[in-house]
């Protein structure tokens, strides 16, 4: 008999989305297995996306010093987590199968996902440095990524303007999912079915009901194991590895690639004012300042910047409330001008900015959620793209933006060969899906790799390069992206037969998303020029 299977289900907030739609035929289907499910509608919950101090019922370990990290931890091990935090990891403890529904924002899950998973999968709870990846706590159960794109099929193919979507997976499926263990299913990926007739979307349910049917006996996803790396030194593919597969075509995954062509489809079938980056952020205003330069900080927590995109976004009515579309009616509200105030001004900032510096620990290989939020509910249709204005052609074509952001893991963990992955490949949603997608000229980011895991001495070097690094920041040449004019509007945004004849010869693809079946250019997501 199967065992309990409770599904975390993200619904738009409209009941006729079709996310709601696809979330519907999952429990419908699993329901009828004999599954016991249960839904986490995070939009419904009104669940909260930002992790702050706030998650934790009575004292903290260290107030000056607030990791979110270690004091969660120490929470959780005493039961003083918050109830919403404790009721999910209770939903997931008792899981066989998580399926997380919600429509692509951004390259990556909505901004109140993210909040989910940064704040219920917690350090002791969902990981710990000796449970992780194919030895983690959650290595029995099963999860997958079911989700929509507003675009097409062929724009996030290996030659799509796009970027491989193999790629935009790597930090969800391998950073995230399979970080906390779980044996990772093939994603459900609905292409753009707003763009399609109603019957189209039909046959895209009805695949999903079926798919369902044997969802629970599918074989997962393949990573590379854990022992395959040396702890020793710095999580690196032990030499035998290497070994073995320096005569094969392709590179173990899309992160662990020895330098070679990414596999073909591996991930798509089978703040507190005591912390480093608050240092960071201090050492760049002061430098920027003393340059003479008008410097403006978004301090998103203090700000207690809402996460969530909604349509409590728009002031006045909307135009369709029974089938809303997000990015559709704040382009209206914008154009009317009648987006909420946090929001134009945050607008209004952008507007005026020469260079944007996103600080920020990396939460689960990407921004925190309340950055994601703010991408999500500043970066409107309309006001940060169209078709029309985008990639090298984009709205902020004269704008140059970066990140800089510090890491839980030591660098040699996110190389091509280190068990995180290539920091190349994780940085292409982030870079090009969010920032070069709008147009900004993309410096080359600031990472500051481990800083809790090395002497004062070395934090205070880390910060001294970086102030060295301001004086001539705004001087810097950016990445490499493929121009849009590379890119055949008429065929699906695929390159054209001129850039492929024009790179035949070439050791190297085009970018980290558009690599034209070779190996990935070195640094391409790290270093101007390459």
């Amino acid at each position: 008999m199967e065992k309990p299977t409770p599904c975390l289900g993200l619904a738009k907030r409209s009941s006729g989305s079709f996310n709601s739609a696809a979330k519907d035929a999952a429990v419908k289907v699993l329901t009828a297995k004999g599954c016991a499910v249960e839904v986490s509608d995070l939009y419904a919950m009104k669940f909260k996306a930002t992790a702050t101090a706030e998650d934790i019922t009575g004292k903290v370990k260290n107030a000056d010093h607030f990791c979110y990290g270690e004091e969660t931890k120490l929470a959780w091990e005493v039961g003083k987590l918050t109830a919403d935090i404790s009721e999910e990891q209770r939903k997931l403890t008792e899981a066989d199968l998580v399926i997380f529904q919600f429509p692509m924002y951004w390259f990556t899950v909505p901004a109140i996902m993210k909040g989910w998973m940064d704040r219920v999968l917690t350090l002791g709870f969902a990981f710990t440095h000796e449970k992780r990846y194919s030895q983690g706590i959650f290595k029995d159960k099963k999860a997958m990524l079911s989700f929509t794109t507003g675009s097409q099929e062929s724009m996030f193919s290996a030659n799509g303007i796009n970027g491989d979507m193999n790629v935009t997976l790597w930090p969800l499926q391998n950073g995230i999912l399979h970080y906390c263990g779980f044996q990772v299913l093939a994603p459900q990926i609905f292409w753009a079915p707003s763009h399609v007739p109603s019957e189209a979307r039909g046959t895209m349910l009805e695949c999903w009901r079926t798919r369902m049917q044997g969802l629970l006996g599918e074989n997962p996803l393949a990573f590379t194991p854990l022992d395959c790396f040396d702890g020793e030194k710095g999580y690196q593919l032990k030499p035998e590895v290497h070994e073995k597969h320096a005569a094969k075509e392709f590179g173990l995954t899309v992160g662990n690639h020895l330098g070679k062509a990414l596999p073909p489809n591996n991930q798509m079938k089978a703040g507190s004012s005591g912390s480093f980056n608050s240092a960071a952020k201090d050492a760049a205003v002061e430098v920027l300042t003393a340059k003479g330069c008008a410097v403006e900080v978004s301090d998103l927590y203090a700000m207690t910047f809402k996460a969530t995109a909604t349509a409590e976004d728009i002031t006045g009515k909307v135009k369709n409330a029974d089938h809303f579309c997000y990015g559709e009616e704040t382009k209206l509200a914008w154009e009317a001008g009648k987006l909420t105030a946090d929001i134009s001004e945050e607008q209004r900032k952008l507007t005026e900015a020469d260079l944007v510096i996103f600080q920020f620990p990396m939460y689960w290989f990407t921004v925190p959620a309340i950055m994601k939020g703010w991408m999500d509910r500043v970066l409107t249709l309309g006001f940060a793209f169209t078709h029309e204005k985008r990639y090298s052609q984009g709205i902020f074509k004269d704008k140059k933006a970066m990140l800089s952001f510090t890491t839980g893991s030591q660098e040699s963990m996110f190389s091509a060969n280190g068990i995180n992955g290539d920091m190349n490949v994780t940085l292409w949603p982030l870079q090009n899906g969010i920032l070069h997608y709008c147009g900004f000229q993309v410096l080359a980011p600031q990472i500051f790799w481990a800083p809790s895991h090395v002497p004062s001495e070395a934090r205070g070097t880390m910060l001294e390069s970086w102030r060295t690094r301001m004086q001539g920041l705004l001087g810097e040449n950016p990445l490499a992206f493929t121009p849009l004019d590379y890119f055949d509007g008429e065929k699906g945004y695929q390159l054209k037969p001129e850039v492929h004849e024009k790179h035949a010869a070439k050791e190297f693809g085009l970018t980290v998303g558009n690599h034209l079946g070779k190996a990935l250019p070195p640094n391409n997501q790290m270093k101007a020029g390459v």
